[in-house]
């Protein structure tokens, strides 16, 4: 009789709980989004995407703000962004003002 009073006051807990996390989801809710997704979004990009991603952000534009420029501003922008992702991908970044004492 006991063990099937715990396993009834159990399993009430347990769907008390499944059901306040299923309200209360704040990922889900604020963005329509949960957190996972966000993190596979981001972890299926290239590091070139990754990297034009930040660049923009430091320029405080996004994709579709870039779309929107006119062809000759947008044109500099993306030799920006050019220049910046073959500096980073090719390791520049890395040695430019970088001093190492090779004396050791």
């Amino acid at each position: 009789m006991q063990i099937s009073n715990y396993i009834s006051n159990v399993s009430r807990v347990v769907a008390k709980f499944t059901a306040q996390n299923e309200k209360t989801e704040p990922e889900k809710e604020a963005s329509g989004v949960s957190a996972a997704d966000a993190f596979l979004k981001e972890a299926r990009k290239s590091p070139a995407q990754r990297i034009r991603d930040q660049i923009l952000a430091r320029m405080k534009l996004d994709e579709e703000s870039l779309a929107s420029m006119p062809a000759e501003k947008r044109a500099a922008v993306e030799k920006q962004i050019a220049e910046e992702l073959k500096r980073q991908l090719s390791g520049e970044k890395d040695r430019r003002g970088a001093a190492v004492d090779l004396t050791a």
